[in-house]
């Protein structure tokens, strides 16, 4: 059965690998982290108050999105590409995040629009994003690897548990479940989020490292959202903000501990002990 597993799993690798579909799969990450940071998380983002440590830790789902799409971007360039090419996919990141570093900072000269400025929390991330891959493009660590996939397959059960809720309290007071447009489309969305955090991982091991990185992430990520109040919006009144706040730092112990368990158990330096019979 393991053996089919495997096979199953290589086949999903080779598909994921075609580059056409790599290239679609960022393309439509990134179109996601623009619609998500313009429209979901567009009040908190553009407003002032909102402090700048902060911003890394609100827009969750369009950030490990593509966070998760880039992430995949380099394991395959590690696996796959010729020498030369991760050279070059390198290159064409550091020019990426050069220019979106040089967007970010137009945002601050003087006699930019309002509408302008308040787009600074958006292409910030953008720009750090990109740098942090420019960097490690040839080499990514696996904490950071870890990281990312882990806010995919966090942040897609995040969102998939709001919108049952969402469909229970509906179904309770109209007779039958409410499945609005964005209800099923940003279902089959992070169903797709959560999906991706689970390939990237097939192509990794996690480590203690990436399971102390996740804890420290995601525990500072959940006293933000939840301790300091800047939790995505939702509809208060149909989806319980405590069992939505206890269900995802339930993740978050949960995918630490299955992180830690699998380190584990595959921990190369890990020794092996033997029995001798008397």
């Amino acid at each position: 059965m393991a053996t089919g597993v495997a096979h199953w799993v290589e086949r999903g690798k080779r598909l994921i690998e075609n580059p056409q579909l790599m290239t679609l799969l960022v393309v439509l990450d990134l179109a996601a982290y623009f619609a998500g940071l313009m429209f979901w998380y567009g009040n908190v983002m553009t407003d002032p108050a909102t402090p700048m440590w902060a911003w890394p830790f609100i827009p969750d789902c369009p950030l490990f999105g593509l966070l998760g799409g880039l992430g995949l971007l380099m394991v395959i360039a590690q696996r796959r590409w010729t020498a030369v090419a991760q050279e070059q996919g390198q290159r064409l990141m550091w020019i990426a995040a050069l220019i979106a570093l040089a967007v970010w900072l137009s945002t601050y000269v003087p006699g930019a629009s309002d509408g302008w400025k308040q787009q600074e929390a958006m292409f910030a991330l953008l720009s750090w994003v990109l740098l942090i891959v420019a960097i490690c493009f040839r080499r990514p660590p696996v904490w950071l690897l870890g990281i990312f996939a882990f806010g995919q397959i966090k942040y897609g059960i995040w969102t998939i548990t709001a919108w049952l809720l969402y469909w229970r309290s509906t179904a309770e007071i109209l007779g039958s479940p409410n499945f609005s447009f964005d209800s099923i489309s940003m279902t089959i969305a992070h169903i797709g989020l959560a999906a991706q955090g689970i390939v990237l991982l097939t192509y990794f091991r996690p480590t203690r490292g990436a399971a102390w990185a996740a804890l420290l992430w995601f525990g500072v990520s959940d006293f933000v959202d939840y301790g300091l109040g800047f939790y995505p919006a939702i509809p208060r009144q149909l989806v319980s903000l405590e069992v939505v706040q206890w269900s995802t730092i339930t993740v978050t112990v949960v995918l630490v501990a299955l992180y830690w368990l699998y380190s584990i158990s595959f921990d190369p330096i890990r020794p092996v002990t033997t029995q001798t019979q008397r």
